[in-house]
């Protein structure tokens, strides 16, 4: 379980003045992509932002939606929604081919045939049409863009690809001050994870962005109205997304409640956590 007054002790003190580094735009090494994926099994360190995530996108999505998940990955938040929602139309977009590769084997492996993949540059999308999508996701991975301009033109599209009626949900890593407060973090992952997916998490901690420049880009770019949760006493995380517009599906919430009931105790402590230190404001000009 994070030490929260740790982390916000360090934040506080630091006189760091962090220096964004890039991490590589794409991860194509298969034994990354192997950790990666273990990394987000039940149990595993994402469980309880994996957690989040399907309470809010449950929120965001409808029966027959087609749904849009950018840099999706081998698609661990993508393929959940696949099996809850077997009535919408999922695409996975991604530009590393092995991520992509995984994705599929996973999904026909599962029988479903409501996924399938696009490799393509999440700026351009040169094969999703403008005004055909009616949900866009993309978790934990603007960080992966190498400059703020990459991450206005990715808002952007978003804008073009939905539907007048459409919705967004958008999660990443905020830039942390303190190089201590990055440790504890990732520390706390290593935990659970393997040396790789540790590795990769410290390296994506070092490429976030700060609260501040998204902001300003979500504000310029992104449909509004929206809704932004950032983290409560110190730059952790920020979530981005469409006010709710439909309540969750039964299958949906019972999925999630079975999913809770097997949760560790720190990890719903963790979970319980993530959702009370959000900050929320609605943006609507």
């Amino acid at each position: 379980m994070l030490p929260i007054h740790k982390i916000i002790w360090h934040e506080y003190t630091t006189r760091e003045v962090p220096v964004r580094e890039n991490e590589p735009e794409v991860m194509n090494d298969l034994a990354q992509v192997r950790d990666y994926v273990r990394a987000y099994e039940w149990g595993g360190p994402t469980s309880a932002l994996q957690l989040h995530h399907l309470k809010e996108v449950s929120q965001l999505i409808r029966p027959g939606d087609t749904v849009l998940d950018l840099a999706c990955g081998p698609g661990p938040l993508l393929l959940e929604l696949a099996a809850l929602y077997p009535e919408c139309n999922f695409i996975g977009v991604d530009l590393a081919p092995t991520m992509l590769q995984h994705l599929k084997m996973d999904a026909d492996a599962r029988g479903m045939k409501n996924v399938s993949i696009l490799q393509e540059d999440i700026r351009d999308l040169p094969d999703v049409k403008d005004g055909s999508i009616d949900l866009v996701i993309t978790t934990s991975s603007l960080h992966h863009l190498p400059d703020a301009s990459f991450v206005k033109q990715v808002f952007t599209k978003i804008g073009s690809v939905l539907k007048p009626d459409g919705a967004f949900y958008i999660f990443d890593f905020a830039q942390l001050k303190s190089a201590k407060t990055r440790k504890i973090m990732v520390d706390e992952v290593a935990k659970l994870a393997p040396p790789l997916t540790a590795l990769d998490y410290d390296m994506s901690l070092k490429a976030a962005y700060p609260v501040s420049t998204i902001m300003e880009l979500a504000k310029q770019e992104l449909p509004k109205p929206f809704v932004a949760s950032i983290s409560a006493f110190c730059d952790f995380f920020y979530f981005l997304q469409s006010p709710p517009r439909t309540k969750p599906s039964a299958a949906a919430e019972k999925y999630v409640n079975g999913v809770w009931r097997t949760l560790a105790v720190p990890m719903k402590v963790e979970h319980l956590m993530l959702r009370a230190l959000r900050t929320r404001r609605t943006i609507s000009s």
